[in-house]
């Protein structure tokens, strides 16, 4: 069960950290210490090629037994997630095998919060399709399944914050897509 929670805490601390969509000027820390890119042991892993995360596109939403994520990942740069992620699994191997003490590293606000729920026995399933990867963690149990969508809202708010106000892609924040102003094919950068 650990080992299963640790590769998932890896999996979605890549997911919610390609969320910053990183424009220049834009701080890698979120004032509340949700978001730390920069000092988050699993998270700093994706700052180490400069260009992914503003190559990256991600969003966060509720859904009816918990949320769902999903995210794009320009193809020139999916060899810098799947270094970074395989860097974030060795220190989740380092710490099952009790190696490295989690209590002795820094972690980010929502590293620490989407591991500590993950071992309640959330599920898990990562589809990795040719234009997004789509991540559901779902839950039986209403309590989790409502922490869970807390965790979608407060990340969606959180970047809300980071990017000085502004909303993440083109202006509209990631659970509010206006399908309508922009064609398929054609949303903005």
């Amino acid at each position: 069960m650990k080992k299963i929670a640790l590769k998932i805490l890896v999996a979605v601390g890549a997911i919610v950290i390609l969320a910053s969509v990183a424009v220049a000027g834009h701080p890698m820390k979120s004032e509340s210490g949700w978001f730390d890119f920069e000092n988050c042991a699993f998270c700093k892993n994706l700052i180490e090629d400069p260009g992914l995360l503003a190559h990256a596109t991600w969003e966060s939403h509720p859904i009816r037994a918990g949320m769902m994520n999903i995210m794009t990942v320009d193809p020139a740069y999916a060899e810098s997630l799947t270094k970074a992620e395989m860097k974030m699994s060795e220190l989740g191997m380092k710490i099952q095998s009790g190696e490295v003490n989690p209590m002795g590293i820094k972690m980010c606000k929502s590293c620490q919060t989407t591991g500590m729920l993950m071992m309640s026995g959330v599920d898990m399933e990562r589809v990795e399709g040719d234009a997004a990867i789509v991540t559901m963690m779902t839950s039986t149990d209403a309590d989790v399944a409502a922490k869970l969508q807390g965790i979608a809202k407060r990340n969606t708010k959180e970047m809300a914050s980071m990017m000085g106000g502004e909303q993440a892609h083109g202006g509209h924040g990631h659970g509010e897509h206006p399908k309508k102003e922009h064609p398929k094919g054609e949303h903005p950068k």
